[in-house]
């Protein structure tokens, strides 16, 4: 169990510190409540002993702003006093526990007892609910409805993951895996109608045109990508913006194949990607590498077509240095749309099996989240986010496409000439388990380019990955429980579309 103690005279309380630490609890102390705060929003902790008298922000306000920041969190208030108003008035602020000063580590250790019963009690309702959440899935009947119940599924997510057990953790495993296998199905069945008709859900190709163009029309733009973010890391930063903005979000589905060349491509230039081929030859790009180069180039175009002329930025980074060294460029008010594409996450997730130190650190998924967290709020994107919050202009913040876990490798077969995604494929004479991916005979079928007769696509469904039949061994090695996108998934193809307003 992992414990955060906040006290400003936390030096006085190291042999309580020493003391669970024998007991094998982790410990981690901040002598003022905004480093407490900064701590907490930093990492995970099970529950935090937060001293009720501090200099400064005192401990009423950091449990208020802590229980806003993570509901679940658990909460002892360390007081030298046990007035009925100030129990009360810490009640009122959601405290689990209390302590009174002087205390024992008998004690310290009763109210930590207190509050692993409770999470116990917590974790007992959850396995007497989970019902819920098959019953939901039961209800699904179009798109809207697999956004609601996969936004629902990742908030139980989170509170299994706090309080529930080994048995609870298999239980939702299956049930996202079942989940997931429907929505394949679902998504299977309507893709096409979706693309050749443009009915049904936004998708990458028409989030321009919904989200940014009018807004784009009123006031300044600010349009941040997050190249390979899925919804939960997403969810996982919301509290960290919620201390300076006021957050909408709502939802949209990428394209398929769902990753960067295709959607980033159609989210910048408004088209599908057989319309991209077909009116902007010259920006689409068959071979495996480059294939995004032409990005600036395919929103020039779209800005065009909607004949806005006004002073734009494009900026494409990994780098926090590139972010400070152009933050005087980034916040120039004569800038009426400035679009930054921010690929750390993309790196991370792709770093992970060939990093050892990453390979230990990012152990699953919960983990992953919490090294996007820890990220993001050290990071110069956050400061910039910060400095944006005195401008006059709408911020958008968005993923191209998220990502999975591959779990399953499945044999393709076909030519020389085979791209080399995992999740997704283009060549000519493919064949494949259709129960483990799309088969499309005819590309334009996904409004999919094909350079020249024969080439086919096949798209990974569920957690499958594609290996070749002469190396399957050396696959499975290198690419088992890697991450990777490209298929059809929730995690890929249902993504956040965040409005930031200033408080």
């Amino acid at each position: 169990m992992r414990i955060l103690w906040i006290d400003d005279e936390v030096d006085l309380l190291k042999p309580y510190v020493y003391f669970l630490k024998d007991k094998g609890y982790e410990v981690e102390t901040a002598t003022n409540g905004p480093d407490g705060l900064q701590l907490a929003k930093s990492k995970n902790f099970d529950l935090v002993l937060l001293d009720e008298m501090m200099v400064g922000m005192d401990g009423l306000t950091v449990l208020q702003t802590l229980k806003e920041f993570d509901p679940n969190i658990l909460i002892a208030m360390v007081t030298k006093v046990s007035e009925e108003s100030v129990m009360n008035q810490a009640f009122g602020k959601l405290a689990d526990d209390f302590i009174i000063k002087p205390f024992t580590p008998a004690q310290i250790l009763s109210a930590l007892k207190r509050l692993i019963e409770k999470k116990a009690l917590i974790g007992d309702r959850l396995h007497r609910d989970f019902s819920a959440i098959a019953q939901k899935r039961t209800t699904i009947k179009g798109w809207k409805d697999w956004i609601d119940y996969y936004v629902t599924l990742l908030n139980w997510q989170t509170r299994f993951e706090r309080f529930g057990d080994a048995v609870l953790a298999e239980s939702f495993y299956d049930e996202k895996k079942e989940s997931n296998k429907e929505f394949v199905a679902y998504v299977e069945d309507m893709y096409p109608r979706w693309v050749q008709e443009k009915k049904g859900p936004i998708m990458s190709n028409r989030f321009f045109e919904t989200f940014v163009l009018p807004r784009l029309k009123e006031k300044p733009v600010f349009w941040l990508v997050f190249d390979s973010m899925r919804l939960e890391q997403w969810f996982a930063l919301v509290p960290l913006l919620k201390e300076f903005y006021e957050i909408d979000t709502e939802y949209y589905y990428s394209i398929l194949p769902s990753a960067t060349p295709y959607a980033r491509n159609a989210l910048f230039s408004g088209l599908l990607p057989l319309e991209i081929y077909q009116q902007l030859k010259n920006y689409w790009v068959f071979e495996d590498t480059g294939q995004n180069r032409f990005e600036q180039e395919l929103l020039i175009e779209n800005l065009a077509r909607h004949n806005f002329r006004n002073k734009s930025l494009f900026l494409k980074t990994s780098r926090n240095e590139d972010i400070d060294n152009s933050l005087n460029v980034l916040l120039n008010t004569d800038t009426q749309f400035s679009t930054l594409i921010l690929n750390f996450l993309d790196l991370l997730i792709h770093s992970i099996k060939s990093q050892r130190l990453l390979d230990e650190i990012v152990t699953d998924e919960k983990s992953l989240v919490s090294l996007t967290r820890l990220w993001f709020s050290n990071s110069a994107v956050f400061n910039l986010l910060k400095a944006l919050k005195k401008r006059d202009a709408y911020i958008i913040i968005t993923s191209d496409h998220g990502f999975i876990k591959v779990n399953r490798p499945t044999l393709i077969y076909g030519g020389k000439e085979i791209s080399a995604n995992l999740r997704y494929k283009h060549g000519g004479a493919l064949k494949i388990d259709e129960k483990t991916a799309v088969l499309l005979n005819n590309p334009q079928d996904y409004m999919l380019p094909a350079e020249h007769l024969g080439v086919r696509y096949a798209i990974a469904k569920h957690d499958y990955y594609f290996i070749y039949p002469t190396k399957p061994k050396e696959y499975e090695q290198t690419y088992k429980y890697s991450y990777q996108h490209g298929g059809i998934s929730m995690e890929e193809m249902i993504l956040p579309v965040a409005i930031l307003k200033p408080k």
